[in-house]
Protein backbone atom coordinates (compact mmCIF):
# COMPACT_ATOMS: atom_id res chain seq x y z
CA UNK A 1 0.00 0.00 0.00
CA UNK A 2 1.12 3.64 -0.81
CA UNK A 3 2.22 5.52 1.98
CA UNK A 4 0.97 8.95 1.00
CA UNK A 5 -1.66 10.51 2.83
CA UNK A 6 -5.25 9.01 1.61
CA UNK A 7 -6.48 12.73 0.47
CA UNK A 8 -3.44 12.44 -1.66
CA UNK A 9 -3.79 9.53 -3.03
CA UNK A 10 -7.53 10.62 -3.69
CA UNK A 11 -6.46 13.72 -5.48
CA UNK A 12 -4.11 11.32 -7.86
CA UNK A 13 -7.21 9.27 -8.39
CA UNK A 14 -9.01 12.31 -9.25
CA UNK A 15 -6.22 13.79 -11.65
CA UNK A 16 -6.29 10.25 -14.05
CA UNK A 17 -9.95 10.26 -14.09
CA UNK A 18 -10.31 13.52 -15.27
CA UNK A 19 -7.17 13.16 -17.83
CA UNK A 20 -9.37 9.96 -19.07
CA UNK A 21 -12.22 11.85 -19.44
CA UNK A 22 -10.23 14.64 -21.55
CA UNK A 23 -8.38 12.16 -23.51
CA UNK A 24 -10.71 10.04 -24.73
CA UNK A 25 -13.88 12.79 -25.25
CA UNK A 26 -13.99 11.66 -28.73
CA UNK A 27 -14.07 7.86 -27.68
CA UNK A 28 -18.06 6.13 -26.54
CA UNK A 29 -19.09 6.33 -23.37
CA UNK A 30 -18.67 2.77 -22.63
CA UNK A 31 -15.08 3.28 -23.73
CA UNK A 32 -14.45 6.46 -21.40
CA UNK A 33 -16.51 3.94 -18.58
CA UNK A 34 -14.18 0.83 -19.60
CA UNK A 35 -10.74 2.85 -18.89
CA UNK A 36 -11.93 4.67 -15.86
CA UNK A 37 -13.17 1.32 -14.44
CA UNK A 38 -9.46 0.02 -15.09
CA UNK A 39 -8.20 2.45 -13.27
CA UNK A 40 -10.11 2.60 -10.56
CA UNK A 41 -9.46 -1.39 -9.77
CA UNK A 42 -5.87 -0.36 -9.76
CA UNK A 43 -6.19 2.55 -7.25
CA UNK A 44 -8.15 0.10 -4.97
CA UNK A 45 -6.00 -2.72 -4.94
CA UNK A 46 -3.65 -1.02 -2.89
CA UNK A 47 -6.63 -0.90 -0.31
CA UNK A 48 -8.26 -3.74 2.34
CA UNK A 49 -12.24 -3.85 1.54
CA UNK A 50 -12.57 -1.99 5.10
CA UNK A 51 -10.70 1.28 3.83
CA UNK A 52 -12.59 1.56 0.45
CA UNK A 53 -15.76 3.00 1.53
CA UNK A 54 -13.84 6.28 3.10
CA UNK A 55 -11.25 6.33 -0.11
CA UNK A 56 -14.73 6.58 -2.28
CA UNK A 57 -16.59 9.08 -0.26
CA UNK A 58 -13.52 11.12 -0.08
CA UNK A 59 -13.18 11.03 -4.15
CA UNK A 60 -17.04 11.76 -4.36
CA UNK A 61 -16.70 15.05 -3.16
CA UNK A 62 -13.75 15.60 -5.62
CA UNK A 63 -16.61 15.20 -8.68
CA UNK A 64 -17.97 18.42 -8.27
CA UNK A 65 -14.31 20.61 -9.10
CA UNK A 66 -14.08 18.98 -11.99
CA UNK A 67 -14.74 20.66 -15.32
CA UNK A 68 -17.85 19.01 -16.71
CA UNK A 69 -20.99 19.52 -15.22
CA UNK A 70 -23.04 17.72 -12.51
CA UNK A 71 -23.96 15.06 -15.32
CA UNK A 72 -20.04 13.99 -15.34
CA UNK A 73 -20.34 13.73 -11.15
CA UNK A 74 -22.97 11.08 -11.79
CA UNK A 75 -21.12 9.66 -14.50
CA UNK A 76 -17.43 9.09 -12.52
CA UNK A 77 -20.02 8.18 -9.14
CA UNK A 78 -21.51 5.32 -11.22
CA UNK A 79 -17.88 4.37 -12.59
CA UNK A 80 -16.56 4.01 -8.95
CA UNK A 81 -19.38 2.38 -8.13
CA UNK A 82 -18.69 -0.20 -10.91
CA UNK A 83 -15.04 -0.42 -10.15
CA UNK A 84 -15.73 -1.31 -6.52
CA UNK A 85 -18.17 -3.84 -7.48
CA UNK A 86 -16.08 -5.53 -10.23
CA UNK A 87 -13.14 -5.06 -7.63
CA UNK A 88 -15.32 -7.09 -4.91
CA UNK A 89 -15.86 -9.96 -7.66
CA UNK A 90 -12.69 -9.85 -8.64
CA UNK A 91 -11.51 -10.46 -5.03
CA UNK A 92 -13.49 -13.29 -4.07
CA UNK A 93 -12.30 -15.16 -7.21
CA UNK A 94 -8.38 -14.11 -6.55
CA UNK A 95 -7.04 -17.20 -3.79
CA UNK A 96 -3.95 -15.15 -3.10
CA UNK A 97 -6.16 -11.91 -2.02
CA UNK A 98 -8.25 -14.88 -0.05
CA UNK A 99 -5.62 -16.42 1.47
CA UNK A 100 -3.90 -12.74 2.70
CA UNK A 101 -7.22 -11.67 4.20
CA UNK A 102 -7.34 -15.29 6.05
CA UNK A 103 -3.85 -14.27 7.28
CA UNK A 104 -4.97 -10.72 8.12
CA UNK A 105 -7.93 -12.07 9.89
CA UNK A 106 -5.85 -15.43 12.31
CA UNK A 107 -5.01 -13.12 15.24
CA UNK A 108 -8.60 -12.32 15.96
CA UNK A 109 -9.66 -15.94 15.57
CA UNK A 110 -10.35 -18.68 18.81
CA UNK A 111 -9.11 -21.69 18.76
CA UNK A 112 -12.42 -23.29 17.66
CA UNK A 113 -12.86 -21.34 14.41
CA UNK A 114 -9.23 -22.01 13.91
CA UNK A 115 -9.41 -25.51 14.27
CA UNK A 116 -12.75 -25.28 11.76
CA UNK A 117 -11.32 -22.95 9.40
CA UNK A 118 -8.04 -25.82 9.61
CA UNK A 119 -10.76 -28.93 8.69
CA UNK A 120 -12.33 -27.12 5.85
CA UNK A 121 -9.00 -26.39 4.04
CA UNK A 122 -7.73 -29.71 4.68
CA UNK A 123 -10.91 -30.98 2.93
CA UNK A 124 -10.52 -29.03 0.37
CA UNK A 125 -6.77 -30.00 -0.14
CA UNK A 126 -5.47 -26.68 0.81
CA UNK A 127 -3.87 -27.97 4.16
CA UNK A 128 -1.84 -31.41 4.97
CA UNK A 129 -4.24 -33.51 6.99
CA UNK A 130 -1.25 -35.70 8.36
CA UNK A 131 0.21 -32.80 10.57
CA UNK A 132 3.11 -30.54 11.05
CA UNK A 133 5.51 -31.22 8.77
CA UNK A 134 8.50 -32.80 10.45
CA UNK A 135 12.05 -32.36 9.80
CA UNK A 136 12.67 -35.51 7.59
CA UNK A 137 15.97 -36.76 9.29
CA UNK A 138 14.53 -36.79 12.71
CA UNK A 139 11.18 -38.36 11.37
CA UNK A 140 13.73 -41.06 9.76
CA UNK A 141 15.75 -42.07 12.47
CA UNK A 142 12.28 -42.42 15.20
CA UNK A 143 10.63 -44.57 12.02
CA UNK A 144 13.60 -46.94 12.26
CA UNK A 145 13.79 -46.75 15.79
CA UNK A 146 9.84 -47.81 16.05
CA UNK A 147 9.33 -49.68 12.90
CA UNK A 148 7.08 -47.14 11.83
CA UNK A 149 5.57 -46.99 8.31
CA UNK A 150 6.52 -44.49 6.21
CA UNK A 151 2.93 -43.87 4.32
CA UNK A 152 1.58 -43.23 8.19
CA UNK A 153 3.27 -40.12 9.90
CA UNK A 154 3.29 -39.55 13.51
CA UNK A 155 0.18 -38.22 14.59
CA UNK A 156 1.13 -35.11 16.37
CA UNK A 157 -1.56 -35.23 18.83
CA UNK A 158 -0.21 -38.59 20.04
CA UNK A 159 3.33 -37.58 19.24
CA UNK A 160 3.15 -34.80 22.03
CA UNK A 161 1.54 -36.93 24.15
CA UNK A 162 4.11 -39.89 24.45
CA UNK A 163 6.51 -37.08 24.48
CA UNK A 164 5.02 -36.08 27.78
CA UNK A 165 4.80 -39.71 29.47
CA UNK A 166 8.55 -40.57 28.63
CA UNK A 167 9.59 -36.83 30.30
CA UNK A 168 7.60 -37.90 32.89
CA UNK A 169 9.01 -41.18 33.56
CA UNK A 170 12.67 -40.29 32.22
CA UNK A 171 12.37 -37.30 35.85
CA UNK A 172 11.47 -39.39 37.68
CA UNK A 173 13.81 -41.96 37.06
CA UNK A 174 16.65 -39.10 37.27
CA UNK A 175 15.10 -38.06 40.48
CA UNK A 176 15.00 -42.12 41.54
CA UNK A 177 18.31 -43.21 40.26
CA UNK A 178 20.26 -40.10 41.68
CA UNK A 179 19.14 -39.84 45.29
CA UNK A 180 19.47 -44.02 45.62
CA UNK A 181 23.49 -43.61 44.25
CA UNK A 182 23.79 -40.34 46.89
CA UNK A 183 22.64 -42.82 49.81
CA UNK A 184 24.80 -45.86 48.74
CA UNK A 185 27.89 -43.49 47.82
CA UNK A 186 27.74 -39.80 49.45
CA UNK A 187 31.49 -39.02 49.04
CA UNK A 188 31.40 -40.25 45.14
CA UNK A 189 33.61 -37.95 42.67
CA UNK A 190 30.26 -38.84 40.22
CA UNK A 191 27.89 -35.68 40.51
CA UNK A 192 24.55 -35.14 38.46
CA UNK A 193 24.96 -31.86 36.79
CA UNK A 194 22.20 -29.72 35.71
CA UNK A 195 18.73 -31.28 35.77
CA UNK A 196 17.00 -32.92 32.81
CA UNK A 197 13.71 -31.15 33.30
CA UNK A 198 15.77 -27.53 32.47
CA UNK A 199 17.56 -29.48 30.28
CA UNK A 200 14.68 -30.57 27.87
CA UNK A 201 12.31 -27.26 27.88
CA UNK A 202 15.17 -25.56 26.96
CA UNK A 203 16.40 -27.60 24.28
CA UNK A 204 12.79 -27.82 23.22
CA UNK A 205 12.10 -24.44 22.58
CA UNK A 206 15.87 -23.90 20.69
CA UNK A 207 17.79 -22.48 22.95
CA UNK A 208 21.35 -22.02 21.54
CA UNK A 209 23.13 -22.64 24.96
CA UNK A 210 21.50 -25.90 25.25
CA UNK A 211 22.66 -28.17 21.95
CA UNK A 212 21.93 -31.50 21.49
CA UNK A 213 24.80 -32.91 22.68
CA UNK A 214 24.36 -31.98 26.16
CA UNK A 215 21.24 -33.20 26.30
CA UNK A 216 22.35 -36.50 24.54
CA UNK A 217 25.43 -36.49 26.95
CA UNK A 218 23.02 -35.91 30.74
CA UNK A 219 20.81 -38.80 29.03
CA UNK A 220 23.55 -41.35 28.48
CA UNK A 221 24.52 -40.50 31.80
CA UNK A 222 21.71 -41.30 33.33
CA UNK A 223 21.35 -44.60 32.11
CA UNK A 224 25.07 -45.60 33.07
CA UNK A 225 23.75 -44.63 36.36
CA UNK A 226 20.79 -46.62 36.50
CA UNK A 227 22.25 -49.66 34.57
CA UNK A 228 25.10 -49.63 37.02
CA UNK A 229 23.06 -49.39 40.13
CA UNK A 230 20.65 -52.25 38.63
CA UNK A 231 23.92 -54.38 38.22
CA UNK A 232 25.18 -53.44 40.94
CA UNK A 233 22.75 -55.68 42.87
CA UNK A 234 24.02 -58.70 41.61
CA UNK A 235 27.69 -58.02 41.65
CA UNK A 236 27.73 -56.55 45.46
CA UNK A 237 25.98 -59.77 46.39
CA UNK A 238 28.76 -61.75 44.28
CA UNK A 239 31.19 -59.78 45.62
CA UNK A 240 30.24 -59.81 49.07
CA UNK A 241 29.64 -63.43 49.08
CA UNK A 242 32.97 -64.15 47.94
CA UNK A 243 34.72 -62.12 50.42
CA UNK A 244 33.44 -63.43 53.33
CA UNK A 245 33.91 -66.80 51.83
CA UNK A 246 37.62 -65.83 51.71
CA UNK A 247 37.58 -64.66 55.51
CA UNK A 248 35.04 -66.86 57.23
CA UNK A 249 34.71 -70.07 55.35
CA UNK A 250 36.00 -73.10 57.88
CA UNK A 251 38.76 -73.87 54.96
CA UNK A 252 40.10 -70.24 56.03
CA UNK A 253 39.77 -70.25 59.61
CA UNK A 254 41.48 -73.74 59.68
CA UNK A 255 44.05 -72.64 57.80
CA UNK A 256 44.86 -69.14 59.95
CA UNK A 257 44.83 -71.59 63.32
CA UNK A 258 47.09 -74.06 61.91
CA UNK A 259 49.48 -71.18 60.67
CA UNK A 260 48.98 -69.36 63.86
CA UNK A 261 49.92 -69.54 67.29
CA UNK A 262 49.54 -72.56 69.48
CA UNK A 263 47.54 -72.42 72.43
CA UNK A 264 48.23 -74.74 75.07
CA UNK A 265 45.39 -76.22 76.51
CA UNK A 266 42.72 -75.68 73.56
CA UNK A 267 41.88 -78.47 70.94
CA UNK A 268 41.54 -77.76 67.39
CA UNK A 269 38.03 -77.46 67.10
CA UNK A 270 37.80 -74.89 70.02
CA UNK A 271 41.02 -72.82 68.55
CA UNK A 272 39.11 -72.83 65.13
CA UNK A 273 35.93 -71.69 67.11
CA UNK A 274 37.56 -68.89 68.98
CA UNK A 275 39.11 -67.33 65.87
CA UNK A 276 35.85 -66.77 64.47
CA UNK A 277 34.29 -65.34 66.91
CA UNK A 278 37.56 -63.07 66.86
CA UNK A 279 37.23 -62.26 63.64
CA UNK A 280 33.36 -61.84 63.45
CA UNK A 281 33.81 -59.05 66.01
CA UNK A 282 35.34 -56.91 63.76
CA UNK A 283 34.35 -58.15 60.78
CA UNK A 284 30.51 -59.38 60.47
CA UNK A 285 29.25 -56.45 62.56
CA UNK A 286 25.74 -54.44 60.79
CA UNK A 287 28.22 -51.38 59.86
CA UNK A 288 30.84 -52.59 58.52
CA UNK A 289 28.49 -55.34 56.09
CA UNK A 290 27.26 -51.81 55.44
CA UNK A 291 29.91 -49.87 54.60
CA UNK A 292 31.59 -53.16 52.60
CA UNK A 293 28.20 -53.35 50.30
CA UNK A 294 27.80 -49.48 49.21
CA UNK A 295 31.98 -49.39 49.02
CA UNK A 296 31.55 -52.57 46.63
CA UNK A 297 28.56 -50.12 44.72
CA UNK A 298 30.82 -47.30 44.52
CA UNK A 299 33.39 -49.17 42.85
CA UNK A 300 31.39 -50.94 40.31
CA UNK A 301 29.71 -48.12 39.14
CA UNK A 302 32.29 -45.74 39.14
CA UNK A 303 34.43 -48.57 36.86
CA UNK A 304 30.85 -48.71 34.62
CA UNK A 305 30.56 -44.76 34.11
Amino acid sequence: MSQLPLSQQVAALANRLRAIQADLADQTSETRQEYMVDEMRRALADFAPSQRAEFLAQLGELFPTWEHNVVARDAASETSSQAATQMDTQELQDPAFLAKRLCDLAPQLSASQREALIAMLSRAGLAAAGGPDWPPEPLAKLGARLGLDDQEPPHAGHTLELLQMLCEFSLSVEQIAWNMFKAMVPNSNLKRSAPMQKLFSRFLVDDPDVPRGQVSQEIERLRKVNAALLSSVGHASRQFAQRYASKFSPAEIEASVRTGPKKIFSGFEISCWKKYTEMAVNGLDEATIDHEIREIVRQFVESVI
